[in-house]
């Protein structure tokens, strides 16, 4: 199953860098490195120390990273160093060093830079450095707006589509604006779930022929009691085969600007729909039970997200149906995954069949139930820790409320 292709083209925009040093066989060796990259993609411009600050100040688009050649003139190569540090924002600067000499590699961290190469320049050093630039520049760009959080497994039935919406009325109880996204197509478990029956789905969107804007998106929502908004999946089976990760990413990428957590259901499978939702995805929460069949699903679910090397993310492990006395123990499960349970939901199943029974969610069936704490608790997992004293104390005095007086 290919995972490389269109889904990934917004993220791979060109990389600009900057190369800085004299003119010479050691400069041109450095471009025909940098130029045979497969990734990332890069602009690259040159200039000399006593020029490349006009450069990059005078430019329309300021590099992302700059390679500063330290190879003759070392004092004007470190004063260039230390004045591009200074700019804020500046570019990730990298200093190119002729000699692995200690001494000089400790000036030249002084002077500012944030990482050292060295000449003849390796490839693959060259790669790795790039990338992490890259990689951050996108992890800042994709985390403008709200956060996307996607859930996951490789085995039906243990409990994405309730985890899914449950965290959204979790987070919807928080007084936080939130949008569920059901992107398990074939199934659309998000909507029974809810008790809704959506007039719009996702189809729309896919069939637009100009660029999505905020307008056509909020038409294609439903909004559930709770506040939380739905973008359901396709009515009929078949047409979820039109969804693409183009879709899928446009959606991602807007949406999140109108909501503050983005809840993606993305079933049992894994399929380039999902893998655009993970890229775009600040949290991702895999849910197993206690089963031996889960267990094992879940490490082949490890294998497999260490070879999309999507680096900026880490899975995160959720044993929903928790039973504090099954055989399986968590412990157990955490040494065959060589992985922490992120958070334990508590088996409760008169709850969930009240909820199925009555047509009402969580909250208003059981909102003081141990289930319903192990949801509030899992939001508060995954909201910002960077929040000011005051917010966070409103936030707890909310949870408290939620429980009610114990």
């Amino acid at each position: 199953m290919p995972f490389n292709g269109s889904k990934s083209e917004g993220r791979r925009s060109t990389m600009k860098v900057m190369l800085v040093g004299g003119p010479g066989e050691q400069r041109t060796q450095l471009k025909t490195v940098l130029a045979g990259l497969a990734e990332p993609q890069l602009e690259i411009v040159e200039g000399e120390a006593a020029t490349a600050a006009n450069l990059s100040e005078n430019a329309t688009a300021p590099p992302d990273a700059t390679l500063v050649m330290v190879n003759g003139n070392e004092e004007a190569a470190l004063s260039f160093l230390q004045s591009q540090s200074l700019h804020s924002p500046r570019p990730t600067l990298l200093a190119l060093l002729t000699a692995r000499s200690p001494s000089l590699m400790k000036r030249a961290l002084r002077s500012g830079a944030d990482e050292i190469l060295f000449i003849p320049l390796d490839p693959g050093e060259a790669t790795r450095a790039l990338l992490k630039v890259s990689e951050a520049r996108w992890r800042t760009e994709r985390r403008e707006g709200g956060l996307v959080i996607s859930v996951a497994s490789l085995v039906g039935g243990v409990g994405v589509t309730s985890l899914a919406a449950n965290l959204a009325l979790a987070l919807a109880s928080l007084h936080q604006r939130v949008a569920l996204v059901d992107l398990d197509l074939q199934t659309g478990g998000l909507a029974v779930f809810l008790n809704l029956d959506p007039e719009v789905t996702i189809m729309p969107l896919v069939r637009l022929d100009r660029k999505l804007d905020s307008i056509q998106l909020e038409s294609a929502l439903t909004k559930h009691p709770s506040g939380v908004y739905l973008l359901a999946a396709p009515k009929r089976i078949e047409e979820g085969e039109l969804v693409s990760d183009i879709t899928v990413g446009t959606v991602l990428d807007l949406i999140r600007q109108l909501f503050d957590y983005v809840i993606v259901d993305c079933g049992d499978h894994v399929d380039e729909n999902s893998v655009a939702a993970w890229e775009r995805s600040d949290h991702l929460l895999y849910v197993l039970n206690q089963s031996i069949a889960a267990a094992r699903c879940a490490w082949r679910f490890i294998d497999l997200f260490e070879r999309l090397g999507l680096t900026t993310l880490e899975p995160r492990f959720i044993l929903d149906r928790y039973n504090p006395a099954h055989p399986l123990t968590e412990k157990a499960i955490e040494t065959t995954l060589a992985k922490a349970i992120y958070a334990k939901i508590p088996t409760d199943d008169w709850t969930f069949e009240t909820i199925e029974m009555k047509a009402q969610d969580l909250f208003q069936v059981a909102p003081h139930s141990p289930v319903a704490r192990a949801m509030l608790e899992l939001a508060a997992l995954v909201m910002p820790r960077s929040e000011p004293v005051a917010p966070q104390e409103t936030f707890m005095s909310r949870l408290r409320s939620a429980f009610g007086t114990r």
